[in-house]
Order: structure tokens, then sequence, then C-alpha cells
């Protein structure tokens, strides 16, 4: 028998709050399953190993996430974390220069992973009938391959229970284990998608003191195929503290001790080394290297037992160079609210989400996946993408409107058209051939 009024999400993650908040305005009850025990503040927890290191959240990610935590840009400021516009208070180092401050309207929040779970989690957990059941381990599916009916637990220290529920949110992000737990009820696994540009980086905080701090709050130095495979990005966020995370591609990663740290960031374009001298670093370096992107494509399943679905990186997981992972999760706990405000009732809802989350997916994976296959891959359709791509950027440096059209993009506010319209495609036709 299920709980008909209850829905459980595995993970508290990004995605799983915001899937839990989606959720909410259809059941009575959401229970967020999550392995680790969370702390009352803002801090990296071990579920999340990329927590220490700075997160690019898209614009619109963050207009999304708004939208489904209306205020939630107030919270971020008052905790420290200001709005800034994209093109005038970020600093963006590209192979041909640096383009000049122009107002834009994209809007990002520079924020540390933990403040920016913290937030989310509160009000998540302010919400009524949402319960969180930590220190515990999903480990399988209650069920058939025709329905999902709960999920079966793990405790800290030993033990095991079983969580019944009509519907089953996955949101484990990256250490998902739903292909196995299908296999167990019978259903196939899916196809998969996966690249790997060999990006590895590493991160360090600095405090900053008064007088100490440059005048961006964000600055972007990413690898360019196939020969500049260094890179940095560098976040003010709260608490007066800076956040360096260095990136190297094609295998080419930032060292994990204090000295190798400096000579690899001396050894890029930007300043960044310059800016972080008079600082006092934080110990430690933290190193990170499992950027491999894959999609499982269970849209693509035939077979999709109903009351289950998978969102965020336990579904797509995308190189993290690209800031597309939240923003990505966001975009589906966005569809999975409408999908419940307007669904008849439960019958194909599961297979009608995982549809939507396949398409929303779709075209953030391919210009992440030609990106990344631009460091291995020579192939005409790569090449050329890649090709066109940096003619663009080359002509931001100095033309405000390509600026902002990239903005738009990389930041997923649209998808590539703006990149074609005939003003550009006149521009980049006139350029001397290199």
């Amino acid at each position: 028998m299920t709980a008909p009024d209850r829905a459980v999400v595995v993970g508290a993650g990004i995605a799983g709050l915001a899937a839990a908040r989606a959720l909410s305005g259809a059941f009575s009850e959401v229970t967020i399953v999550e392995r680790d025990l969370l702390p009352d503040v803002p801090r990296p927890r071990s579920g999340v190993p990329q927590g220490r290191h700075g997160h690019a959240l898209a614009a619109q990610g963050l207009r999304v996430l708004g939208e489904l935590f209306p205020g939630l840009g107030d919270d971020l400021h008052a905790a420290g974390a200001p709005a800034i516009d994209f093109c005038v208070q970020a600093e963006h180092h590209w192979p041909d220069g640096v383009p000049s401050a122009t107002p834009s309207e994209v809007v990002i929040q520079p924020v540390s992973r933990p403040l920016l779970e913290d937030v989310l989690r509160r009000r998540v957990m302010a919400l009524p009938g949402v319960r969180v059941v930590a220190g515990h381990t999903a480990t399988g599916l209650l069920g058939d391959a025709r329905r999902v009916t709960g999920v079966r637990l793990g405790r800290r220290g030993g033990g095991a229970t079983t969580l019944r529920a009509s519907l089953v949110a996955e949101a484990a992000g990256r250490s998902s284990k739903l292909p196995a737990w299908l296999a167990g009820l019978g259903v196939p696994p899916p196809p998969e998608s996966a690249v790997d540009a060999g990006v590895g980086y590493a991160t360090r905080g600095y405090l900053l003191e008064s007088g100490d701090a440059p005048p961006w709050r964000a600055l972007f130095e990413i690898p360019h195929a196939p020969v500049v495979a260094r890179g940095c990005f560098a976040l003010r966020v709260e608490d007066d503290r800076l956040l360096v995370t260095l990136q190297g591609a094609a295998g080419d990663h930032p060292p994990a001790d204090p000295d190798g740290f400096e000579r690899f960031m001396k050894s890029l374009r930007s300043d960044i080394a310059a800016v972080v001298a008079p600082l006092r670093p934080e110990p430690g370096v933290h190193r990170y290297g499992r950027s491999a992107a894959l999609r499982r494509h269970y849209h693509r399943l035939r077979r999709w037992p109903e009351g289950l679905i998978v969102l965020g990186d336990a579904a797509c997981t995308f190189n993290p160079l690209y800031a597309q992972g939240m923003t990505v999760a966001a975009l589906e706990a966005r569809a999975l609210a409408e999908l419940l405000g307007t669904a008849p009732g439960p019958g194909g809802l599961s297979r009608e989400f995982q549809r939507r989350a396949g398409r929303i997916t779709r075209w953030p994976w391919t210009m992440s996946a030609l990106a990344d296959r631009a460091w291995t891959d020579s192939g005409p359709l790569v090449a050329a993408t890649h090709r066109y791509l940096s003619a663009c950027q080359d002509l931001a440096v100095g033309d405000p409107a390509m600026f902002r059209d990239l903005a738009r993009v990389t930041n997923m506010l649209t998808g590539p058209a703006p990149l074609l319209r005939p003003r550009h495609l006149a521009r980049l036709a006139a350029r001397p051939a290199s």
C-alpha cells in the first residue's frame, strides 16, 4: 500500500531542495532523505565534494530559483552576497583580450555553495509538511517496473527501513545509483552520452582586508581549446572572502600544495596572482578532478515506472567549467511545479516529466559537449562550432552588442540564436582571416 499524499526526495542538495519546493504545492507531506548530517550554519559537507569550490549560478538559474523562492535574492544580499551585472562587475579574460564593461541586465549573484544551500534549505524547511530525514541513505526502490511505491533506507550506524510514497524524486547527484536500482525492478539501463575534457581544479580561499578588495566581484578566465589549458574562476563571496578556483583542462591540473597553487596562478593571463598577493590565505588547498560530463537518457526509455522522477546531476552532469548544473536543476524543478499544477491526475506524470527534463537538458548538453570535445575531437562539426564561438569571443572584446549576447547565451537566458544575428554575421565575415 502506498502513501498517496507523500512525496520522497532523495538528496538535499540544490536539485533536491528545488524539487521539494515544487512538490510541496501538490503533496501534504514531502520527505527529503539525505545521507549527510546537515549543518546548522553554512559550511561544506562531505556529500557535496565541490562545496569548497567556487560556484557560478547563471543568471537564468538565479531568476528561476527566485520564482520558486520569492525574495531569494534579498536573502542572499542580506547574507553578504549582492547581485551584480555580469558585464559590468565581472571581469572576463578571453584569448583576444578583456571586453570593456557594458550594462547588460544579465544579473548574477556571487555566493558560496554552502550559503546558497543553507538559505534554500531554511526556506524549504519552513514549508508546511516538509521534513528532512538526515543521516539516512537511500539504498533502493520499492515497487516494480510499472510503479515505484517508495524507497529503502539504510541508517548511519546500521539498520534499515522503508519509506512508502506515491512519488519518489531521485536527486542524489553524481553519486546516483538509479541505473542499478532500476535494474533491480526489471527496467533496462538508459542510453548514455559521455564526454571528458580532462578538467581538474583546485580552490583556495583568501580573506579580504579593507582596501585589498579587487574592483570586480567575479573573474572568469576559461581554458580555451586546444592550446590554452589553464584558467581561473574567482568570486568575492560573503564574509569578506575571495574564492579562487584554478582550472586545468586536458590533464593539466593545478597542484594541491600552496606553492604549486601559486606557481600555477602566476602562469595565467589575468592578474589574479597579484590580486591575492597581499591577502591572507585560508588553510589548505582543495582539489577536485571528477569533471567528466554524463547524460543519462532516461527520457528515451520505453518502459518507465510511474511514481519515479529523476533530475539534476542524477540525470545529467555537466563540466563544472560552464556553470550549467544548478540552473538546469532549477529549470527542471520549475517544469515539475508546472506539470503538477496542470496534470489531471497522477497517471503518466512521471514519464511526461522525464520528457520535459530531456528537452531542458538538450541545448545545455549540446553546447557544453561540443566545447569539451574541442579538446579531443577534430571532427568538422566540433571544429566549425569551436571556431565560430572563438570568433564571437574575439569580436566581443571590442563589440558591446556581441558581449551582451554572449552573456545572455552563456547565462542560459536564451539559446544560441542571438549569436547568429545578421549584424554579428556581417561583422564576423568582415574580419581579416587569421
